[in-house]
């Protein structure tokens, strides 16, 4: 009789999952790092899967678990290579061998086997992301911001704002950019850190991750605390009113 084994199937949010726990074993990511999940880039174009800003350095994860294909990888990899510093594949064994033999060698590619990562190939750090790439990784708030860090006058429309930043070198954009990230992202970081330090990420922690869930729970939370106080104080007035009443009565 064959015997059958029972196999888990991972699918993105596992090998997510699976991801960050490398990432955090080797010590790529630390405190330190700002870790990013579902990042969009292009002009909203393209969305890439996991990202990480880590010793200064800009790192995107594309994930092809065994249910995706490769259809989009091309595209997907060309745009990335455009804003990061490195991108990595992380490939369930299903396009191993495929992309191997077709994956640009700056391209690291990482396989997923039996719940592990397997390093196929390394891939190199970009020499140089491009100026206006960076400044278009920043939002307006975060291009006015460094304009007047920088003590530059110019107006506020991101065009103007685009153009006076292009002669910043590319040490200061990459500051901003930094700062930017920072911004949007430390906050769920931080309390992804928190939440998963000294256990196992989960695929159920990556919500941490989202910058509107953590909004959704301070709106929670704020409304929490309306109602505990409009509570509190109808709960005095009736007091009140009690105290009121047998003063009547006692006088």
């Amino acid at each position: 009789m064959i015997e059958i084994k029972d196999f888990k199937r991972l699918l993105e949010p596992d090998i997510k999952a699976l991801l960050l726990n490398y990432l955090r074993n080797k010590e790529i990511i630390d405190e330190n790092s700002i870790i990013m999940n579902e990042l969009t880039v292009g002009n909203f174009s393209r969305r890439v899967d996991l990202a990480i800003y880590s010793d200064g350095k800009l790192i995107a994860f594309e994930i092809k678990s065994e249910a995706d294909t490769l259809t989009r990888l091309d595209g997907q990899l060309d745009k990335y290579l455009e804003y990061f510093d490195k991108v990595v594949v992380v490939s369930d064994t299903k396009f191993i061998s495929m992309l191997s033999s077709s994956l640009p060698k700056n391209v690291g590619l990482w396989e997923v086997s039996d719940s592990k990562i397997k390093v196929k190939q390394r891939g190199k750090l970009q020499s140089k992301i491009d100026n206006s790439k960076l400044i278009d990784m920043m939002d307006l708030v975060d291009l006015y911001k460094l304009s007047t860090k920088l003590k530059i006058k110019t107006d506020r429309d991101r065009a103007s704002l685009e153009k006076s930043l292009k002669q910043v070198s590319n040490k200061r954009l990459r500051q901003g950019v930094h700062a930017s990230l920072s911004r949007k992202f430390v906050d769920v970081t931080r309390s992804f850190i928190e939440e998963t330090n000294n256990r196992e990420v989960l695929k159920d922690d990556l919500k941490i991750l989202s910058r509107f869930n953590l909004h959704r729970e301070k709106i929670k939370l704020e409304r929490k605390r309306s109602k505990a106080f409009w509570d509190d104080i109808d709960q005095h007035v009736a007091d009140l009113n009690l105290f009121a009443k047998a003063s009547i009565y006692s006088g």
